[in-house]
C-alpha cells in the first residue's frame, strides 16, 4: 500500500532515491505526465514509453514510495530539524536552478532564507599556508564592509574553506556550507562546532541522503553546487591538484565570474591560482575593490542589495633593495608566512634583542604591523618586490 499524504518535496525525494535517476530523467517524466504525483499512477507500460525509461526502471518508479530507503529517509527527516527543497519548491535557489545539472533535492539545515542574496564562493587548498589564511580573511573582511549582505559559500573542508566560513561569521556575513555527504555526517569531524555556528547565521546544504558518508567521488559533485549558488567564485590559494580548481571549472561552465589571488611562483600552494590567471581563466585580484569591479553589476541585480561605495586604500610597493640586509631577511621570512618572533629568529638567525629592535623599526616605517600575541605581518596594502 502506498504512503499517503506525502508532500511535493517527498515525491521528488522518492524519485531521486532511485539509482540512476537524475534531474533530467525526472524532467522528462514531468514533460510526459505534467505533475509529479501523476508519475506514480501509471502502469509499467505507460512509464516505459518515456525516453530512457526501461521496464525495470519503470517498476522501480512505481514502487518508489513503498521502498524501504524512502520510508527510512522520510522518517529521518521528520525527526530532525532538516528542511527539504525540491527543484519545484518555491524556496529552491534560482541561480542553482539555472545550471546544467541542478540537484533534484536539497537538504537544508539552518535559519537562512534569502537565496536571492548576492553570494560569493570562496574556496582553496585544504593545506593552506599562513599566506592563504591571511588573505582569505582579509578579502572577506573588506567585502563585508562593501557588501554588508553578501553571503559566503564554501565547502566546510579544512584549510581555505574553514577560514572562509570562520571569517564570514567573524565579520557578520551569512555563510552557506555545502557538504559532500549527508547532514548527519559533518566532515571533517573537527568542524562540528563550526557547522553548528554556521546554522545560526547561515545553513548547511547537501544533495545527499542524511546518513550518506562523504566519500571521495561526492566532492567534485558537491563543487558544482558551490559555484551554482554563487554569483562568482574566489580562489585564494590552490595547488595544481586542488579540488578548488574543479569548482573554478564548474564556475566557468556556469558563466560565473572567477577571481584568483596570485601567489609566489615558489609556492606550490599558489600554482593552481597562478595557472588560472596565466590562462585568463580567472581575474587576478588583490583586494575586494578589484572583485567588485566585475562583481558589482551581478550583485546589484540581487533584490535589496546594499552596496557601499568602495573605500580605496592606497596601495604601494617597496623593493627589498631599499631595506637593510637584516630588514630584507625578516621581510623574506614574513613573505613565506612566518609570523612569530621565534619563527623569525629561527629563520633569520638574528639575536632576539636586535630582532625586536628591527621589528619595531619596520612598524614605525609602516611596512609591518603586529597583532595580538606578538605576531607580525606585512601591511595589507603593501607589496614587497625584489
Amino acid at each position: 500500500m502506498l504512503i499517503e499524504e506525502i508532500t511535493l518535496e517527498e515525491h521528488w525525494l522518492a524519485l531521486s532515491l532511485i539509482p540512476n535517476i537524475g534531474h533530467k530523467t525526472i524532467l522528462r517524466l514531468l514533460e510526459h505526465f505534467e505533475k509529479i504525483e501523476n508519475i506514480f499512477q501509471h502502469s509499467t507500460e505507460s512509464l516505459s514509453q518515456v525516453k530512457g525509461i526501461s521496464k525495470d526502471l519503470a517498476q522501480r518508479i512505481l514502487h518508489a514510495k513503498n521502498a524501504q530507503n524512502f520510508q527510512m529517509e522520510r522518517k529521518a527527516i521528520a525527526s530532525s530539524d532538516v528542511e527539504l527543497f525540491c527543484f519545484a519548491s518555491k524556496q529552491y535557489p534560482n541561480r542553482l536552478a539555472q545550471i546544467a545539472s541542478p540537484p533534484p533535492i536539497l537538504y537544508v539545515q539552518g535559519n537562512f532564507q534569502n537565496y536571492d542574496a548576492p553570494m560569493l564562493g570562496v574556496v582553496g587548498s585544504r593545506g593552506c599556508s599562513a599566506y592563504g589564511k591571511k588573505h582569505t580573511r582579509r578579502m572577506i573582511k573588506e567585502l563585508s564592509e562593501l557588501v554588508p549582505n553578501l553571503v559566503i559559500v564554501s565547502g566546510l573542508a579544512r584549510g581555505v574553506d574553514t577560514v572562509a566560513h570562520e571569517s564570514a561569521l567573524e565579520f557578520g556575513l551569512p555563510t552557506l556550507a555545502i557538504l559532500a555527504g549527508g547532514l548527519k555526517h559533518i566532515y571533517p569531524v573537527e568542524n562540528q562546532r563550526l557547522a553548528e555556528e554556521i546554522q545560526k547565521n547561515g545553513a548547511l546544504l547537501s544533495e545527499f541522503p542524511l546518513l550518506s558518508k562523504p566519500i571521495s567521488k561526492n566532492f567534485p559533485i558537491r563543487n558544482r553546487i558551490i559555484s551554482g549558488l554563487s554569483n562568482g567564485v574566489l580562489l585564494t590559494e590552490a595547488n595544481l591538484k586542488s579540488g578548488a580548481l574543479i569548482t573554478a571549472r564548474f564556475a566557468l561552465e556556469q558563466n560565473r565570474e572567477v577571481f584568483a589571488l596570485p601567489g609566489s611562483v615558489d609556492s606550490p600552494l599558489s600554482r593552481g591560482t597562478n595557472r588560472l590567471i596565466s590562462r585568463a581563466q580567472a581575474k587576478l585580484v588583490m583586494n575586494a575593490n578589484e572583485i567588485l569591479e566585475d562583481f558589482a553589476n551581478l550583485v546589484l541585480q540581487s533584490p535589496a542589495t546594499q552596496l557601499a561605495l568602495p573605500i580605496t586604500e592606497s596601495l604601494y610597493s617597496i623593493s627589498l633593495q631599499e631595506t637593510s640586509e637584516k630588514e630584507s631577511l625578516i621581510l623574506k621570512g614574513l613573505l613565506q608566512g612566518l609570523e612569530t618572533i621565534d619563527e623569525l629568529q629561527s629563520f633569520s638567525k638574528i639575536e632576539i634583542d636586535q630582532l625586536l629592535v628591527i621589528l619595531i623599526e619596520l612598524e614605525m616605517k609602516e611596512i609591518i604591523h603586529s597583532t595580538v600575541g606578538q605576531q607580525y605581518k606585512i601591511k595589507d596594502n603593501l607589496q614587497i618586490v625584489d
